[in-house]
C-alpha cells in the first residue's frame, strides 16, 4: 500500500463514525474501481479545476497529484446518492456556465476565463439546506487531496514538529519539509 492510499484509508477510518458500515466497506475498498468507472472527461475537467485551485508553481500542482482522481473517489464512496448526484449537478452546471460564457470547456479556457468563472462560483449560494455550494465542497476536496497526497506533504507543507516526534537536532529551515523519513 502506498502512502497516499493509508492517508486516504486513516481520513475515511478517522471520519467515518457517522457512516454507515455498508459505507465505510465501500470506501476502503480499492480507489481504481471508482476512478476507472468515471467517464475521462469528468477526470480531466476536475482536474483542470484542481489545478486552477492548486497550480503548478515550484512545487507540482493539483493535477500532477491526481487530485481529480481523488475528488472522484471521495464523493462516489463517502457521499450519499442525493449529496452526489448534487455534487456532480454542480459540476455539470459549472462547466455548461463556462461553455455559454466563454464557448469552451473549462479544461479549454485559458487562466485568467478559468479565475473569473471561479470568482462568479463563489459568490453562489448553496443550491440545498445542510449542503456547502459547489465551489465550496470542490475546494475543500481539492485542498484535501493534495495536501494528503505524497506530492503535497513531501514537496508543498513546510515541516511542523508539533504533531510529529521531537528529534532536538533537527535543523528547521524554508526548505524543511512536513514529512520526514526520521519518524
Amino acid at each position: 500500500m502506498d502512502r497516499r492510499k493509508a492517508f486516504q484509508r486513516i481520513s475515511l477510518l478517522l471520519g467515518g463514525i457517522a457512516l454507515a458500515p455498508e459505507l465505510m466497506a465501500k470506501a476502503l475498498a480499492d480507489s481504481s474501481t471508482s476512478v476507472s468507472a468515471a467517464p475521462p472527461d469528468r477526470l480531466r475537467l476536475l482536474n483542470e479545476m484542481a489545478e486552477t485551485i492548486i497550480p503548478e508553481t515550484d512545487t507540482p500542482g493539483a493535477k500532477a497529484a491526481n487530485v481529480g482522481g481523488f475528488i472522484i473517489h471521495a464523493v462516489e464512496t463517502c457521499l450519499p446518492a442525493d449529496r452526489r448526484r448534487a455534487f456532480y449537478d454542480g459540476l455539470d452546471s459549472a462547466e455548461a456556465a463556462c461553455t455559454s460564457r466563454f464557448g469552451r470547456s473549462f479544461a479549454d479556457c485559458n487562466e485568467s476565463q478559468r479565475v473569473s468563472l471561479f470568482t462568479d462560483l463563489e459568490k453562489q449560494p448553496s443550491t440545498e439546506e445542510g449542503m456547502p455550494p459547489f465551489f465550496t465542497a470542490l475546494k475543500m476536496l481539492t485542498l484535501h487531496g493534495y495536501f494528503t497526497s505524497e506530492i503535497g506533504a513531501t514537496q508543498a507543507l513546510n515541516y511542523d514538529p508539533v504533531p510529529g516526534g521531537w528529534v532536538a537536532d533537527m535543523v528547521i529551515n524554508d526548505q524543511t519539509k512536513a514529512w520526514t523519513s526520521m519518524f
